[in-house]
């Protein structure tokens, strides 16, 4: 198993991503309301406070028993002060963005700024940042930093120089992708009057989307769609277009809509080892359903790649096929975000079902990767380079933590039988020593090679699972 969806203390029946309420701290969040939207490293914060002073590097002379009319001044030009930032990290994931927060404060060069009142700016950190937690407030970290502008923009290390644990680096990645996507949609939806074909847009994409969704999840077990009832519900009711678009709530309230479904199909992830006993909804008759991660998986690239589908559709008959691509775009990388989780929960037998899984979750990804290509042609209208590197980014970080799987996994073999033999010789054979290995050796012969009775093998090839 890759790692344990309970590895980060957040429950096996939950990964980590799938916590996030609404997309990390800025939709179900009191404050989000309250309090304006920056990001620095990529990382979204809730901003509190900004101030800096600016001016002129001006030198006064005054001259002893001159009068005050001989004082000279000097000019060393402008003066850019320290720009101080206050804010929060909040929402369920906020331990991990605190995380993430943190190495954005120890890497060094000039990072980008979203500002919500300035915009773009490329800064340096100047001073320690400081992140403080408080038993009194859960869900939500304080965070502080001075940094100043920084016109020059510096080349970055490589990505797998900063790998350090490669499970923790993927989910990190995934975060970065809803950081990006949230960032994406504000800016595709920040007119102050939305225009009449944008908002029809919108409005089409959240109808298809709810349509996918509920076909995806109507035969689907129990559990899944108890999870995600409250969803759909919200995906269907759509949002509605302000009058006034002056702060990014609407925007907010897309990605909530578009994120509520992927969320909540990760957070129903169940791990089997827990108690038989299970909630009262998650029981029909007398057995207790549990949902894999590889069954959430697959419904969210399901999801994601007829998003993508639907997406393309509607921007050809919309008046504005660019800004319609970029949120459909955003929505997709939300949806892989929720997938790079499940992830995380994914167990394997051998290094090649883990190749095999490896090259299924990466075609999602380059799907993603083909779309933010496509929605940049059409004229998106936004940047869409900081949620490109992130799809980048997460891509690498899948590579490598599949590369450290496989090293720790058995490799399958193929070995030929001559002739008809007893399943439980081969096993013998292939276990050796560690007696304790023939009946995992066994059964993974039968369910591999598909074989009817392990008491007749062969004669032929038959892949098993190599101690």
């Amino acid at each position: 198993m890759s790692g344990s969806l309970s590895t980060f203390g957040l429950g096996s029946s939950a990964s980590l991503l799938s916590q996030i309420p609404g997309v990390g701290s800025l939709v179900g969040n009191a404050l989000s309301s309250l309090l304006g939207t920056a990001a620095l490293g990529g990382v979204i914060f809730d901003c509190l406070d900004s101030r800096e002073a600016t001016g002129r590097r001006v030198q006064r002379f005054l001259f002893p028993e001159r009068p005050v009319e001989d004082q000279l001044f000097q000019d060393f030009g402008t003066l850019d002060a320290p720009l101080h930032l206050t804010g929060f990290l909040s929402g369920d994931d906020y331990v991990i963005r605190a995380t993430r927060m943190r190495k954005v404060l120890l890497k060094k060069g000039p990072q980008t700024l979203v500002h919500p009142w300035w915009g773009r700016l490329r800064v340096r950190i100047v001073e320690p940042g400081e992140i403080s937690f408080s038993s009194s407030q859960i869900r939500l970290a304080r965070f502080s930093v001075s940094v100043i502008r920084e016109p020059a923009k510096s080349a970055a290390g490589g990505l797998l120089s900063r790998i350090t644990n490669t499970l923790n680096s993927l989910l990190e990645t995934a975060d970065d992708l809803v950081d990006e996507a949230t960032l994406a949609v504000q800016g595709v939806l920040a007119p102050l009057a939305i225009p009449l074909a944008l908002a029809g847009g919108v409005n089409s994409l959240v109808s298809q989307a709810s349509g996918i969704w509920d076909g995806l999840t109507a035969s689907a077990p129990q559990p899944i769609q108890a999870a995600v009832t409250t969803s759909l519900a919200t995906l269907s009711a759509g949002v509605s277009v302000p009058a006034d678009n002056s702060s990014t709530d609407y925007a907010n309230a897309v990605v909530g809509a578009f994120a509520g479904v992927p969320v909540a199909l990760a957070n129903a992830v169940t791990d089997p080892d827990q108690s038989v006993v299970a909630p009262a909804q998650a029981v029909v008759g007398d057995e207790a359903d549990t949902v894999a991660a590889t069954t959430i998986g697959a419904l969210l690239l399901s999801g994601a790649e007829q998003l993508a589908t639907s997406a393309t559709t509607l921007a050809a008959v919309s008046g504005v096929p660019g800004q319609v691509l970029g949120v459909a775009v955003a929505v997709r990388a939300i949806t892989t975000s929720q997938i790079l989780a499940c992830w995380g929960g994914l167990e394997f037998v051998s290094g090649a079902d883990a190749l095999a899984a490896r090259d299924v979750y990466l075609a999602g990804l380059d799907g993603l990767i083909s779309d933010l290509e496509s929605a940049a042609s059409a004229g998106c209208g936004v940047s869409l380079s900081g949620l490109w590197s992130a799809a980048r980014a997460a891509r690498i970080a899948l590579i490598a933590d599949c590369s450290a799987q496989v090293g720790r996994l058995p490799r399958v073999v193929s070995v030929s039988v001559p002739t008809q033999l007893s399943g439980w010789t081969l096993a013998y054979a292939v276990a050796g020593d560690d007696v304790s290995q023939v009946q995992p050796v066994l059964d993974d012969l039968v369910t591999r090679n598909g074989i009817s009775h392990p008491g007749a093998v062969g004669p032929g090839t038959v892949e098993v699972l190599e101690q």
